[in-house]
């Protein structure tokens, strides 16, 4: 099995407020980096929180805030592998 991936910026300095790293999305000739591999070469999901400054923009929802946003927070406080692993254990 195949699977689309986005590349993203390597970590820069954690933010002195959160302690996340940020990430911003990688791109080539202005448009986003991604590219197909195969399962195996994922080594673990990551869960990206949007980086909002002052204020949220109104047009942001759930289903669009990753597609318009460009810059993000890396959640350490959350182990989605782990997660993912306990729902198949049922």
């Amino acid at each position: 099995p195949l699977a689309y991936i986005e590349w993203f910026t390597p970590f820069r300095e954690a933010d002195q407020t959160t302690g996340l790293h940020q990430v911003s999305r990688s791109t080539h000739h202005l448009r986003r980096n991604g590219a197909i591999v195969h399962v195996d070469k994922i080594i673990r999901p990551c869960h990206l929180i949007s980086k909002m400054g002052q204020s949220v923009n109104p047009i942001w929802t759930s289903v669009n805030v990753y597609e318009l946003v460009s810059e993000f927070y890396l959640n350490t406080f959350i182990d989605l592998e782990t997660f993912c692993m306990s729902t198949m254990i049922t």
